[in-house]
């Protein structure tokens, strides 16, 4: 299960992950995230990911998806507090980790 706790400051969103974002999971990001982002009001998408237990192919597709929409609006995505074994899987989708 993936719990959202989400923060609007100054064009800025402020998300903490907990839990596991699988396939079971994703459309919590793709239900109430992407459509907010495509309003184009934010600006930058920050992500806190230390309590994030587990992340499938299809859970960082979807993170992929925030980065590519963030792209488009002149954005970016921040991931903070990944976990090691979480990094290596995220390489080639070139995030920027913190």
């Amino acid at each position: 299960m993936l719990s959202l706790n989400l923060e609007y400051k100054e064009e800025n969103l402020y998300a903490k992950l907990v839990g596991k974002l699988t396939r079971k999971e994703t459309y919590k990001l793709e239900g109430y995230i992407i459509p907010y982002l495509k309003l184009g009001k934010v600006k930058n998408f920050y992500c806190n990911c230390e309590k994030l237990k587990k992340m499938d192919a299809e859970g960082r597709h979807s993170l992929f998806r925030v980065k590519v929409i963030l792209k488009r609006y002149n954005g970016s995505l921040i991931l903070s507090g990944v976990r090691e074994d979480l990094k290596k899987d995220l390489i080639g989708y070139r995030m920027r980790i913190q």
